[in-house]
């Protein structure tokens, strides 16, 4: 079997470099605006330049005459940025398939891993489905949990989906060659795309946000965000890590207030609910800062974030 890649993730390349060990791979597309990854792929020498095409998104005709050139068998999509025209799906005889990280029909959109941490899944999912003209609608091959544990950023469990997909790469190539394996149609209802997300979706409000949502924030914007969005005195400030904290006494119910802080221990927020959270790195103007030199930003004990 010949196949033939769109990516434009670089998070991707273990997936790709399995499928080079196969001797499988026909060709690879990546957008031209990645030049870094477009660079690595050809300083690898695993491919040759006939066989890499770095389209503008909106190329058309180009992409078409590219995947006839390179006769694959199948294409996998792994995170491209464009709906594909249904005229260039039907090019290879076994068509083409799409390496999605969410449950479907239920996470429907351009990323789902952001929204699975932030909704507080307790598993992700991969999903390899085969493409038809809709956005993420097409029968599906293969759908799997994954583990997902509070800890998990959104390049954790990005990391982790790629590597259940590697695992997975012979079960999928095996029932794709299999003309009696049945791909099961996803449920015909109109189910909500969770769309990219705004800034909103990755700002912190203090006052109604518990701990929990606060930490799902945070790691559903780690690090492609640089964090979650608060201000202080009308400064922008990402926070990018956050412990739980324990303390033997009452909390003042003040959500957003600086309760404690110096440079050994750290600062310490309330969140609603009187519950304390650390904060372990936060970007900055600055740049990036760890635990010991937050408090020299002037995020001192009394004062209070603002919500976003």
């Amino acid at each position: 079997m010949k196949i033939l890649i769109f990516t434009s993730n670089e998070f991707f390349s273990p997936l790709i470099h399995e499928i080079i060990s196969r001797r499988m791979l026909a060709g690879i597309v990546i957008p031209d605006y990645k030049k870094e990854f477009i660079k690595d792929i050809k300083d690898s020498g695993y491919i040759e330049d006939k066989n890499l095409f770095t389209p503008a998104v909106n190329e058309e005709q180009s992409l078409s005459e590219f995947v006839k050139s390179v006769q694959p068998d199948v294409c996998f999509v792994m995170s491209y940025p464009v709906l594909l025209k249904t005229a260039l799906l039907h090019i290879p005889f076994k068509g083409f398939y799409n390496f999605h990280f969410g449950e479907l029909p239920k996470y429907r959109g351009p990323d789902p891993v952001f929204w699975q941490i932030k909704t507080r899944e307790k598993e992700a999912t991969l999903c390899i489905h085969k493409m038809d003209e809709g956005f993420d609608t097409g029968p599906i091959l293969i759908q799997e949990k994954v583990p997902l544990i509070p800890a998990d950023t959104h390049a954790s469990l990005y990391q982790k989906m790629v590597g259940y997909a590697c695992m997975k790469l012979d079960k999928t190539i095996e029932l794709i060659n299999d003309p009696g394996h049945k791909l099961i149609k996803q449920p015909n209802n109109k189910e909500k795309k969770f769309p990219k997300p705004q800034i909103k979706d990755v700002s912190i409000n203090w006052e109604t946000m518990e701990m929990e949502e606060i930490m799902a924030t945070v790691n559903a914007g780690n690090p492609w965000n640089k964090g979650a969005i608060t201000k202080l005195n009308g400064n922008e400030y990402r926070i990018l890590q956050i412990t739980p904290a324990n303390v033997d006494h009452n909390l003042p119910d003040d959500p957003g207030l600086i309760y404690y802080a110096d440079d050994k221990q750290g600062v310490f927020v309330i969140c609603k609910n009187k519950q304390l959270i650390r904060i372990d790195s936060i970007y900055a103007s600055q740049g990036f800062i760890s635990v010991g030199r937050i408090i020299g930003l002037g995020l001192n004990k009394g004062k209070k974030f603002e919500s976003v």
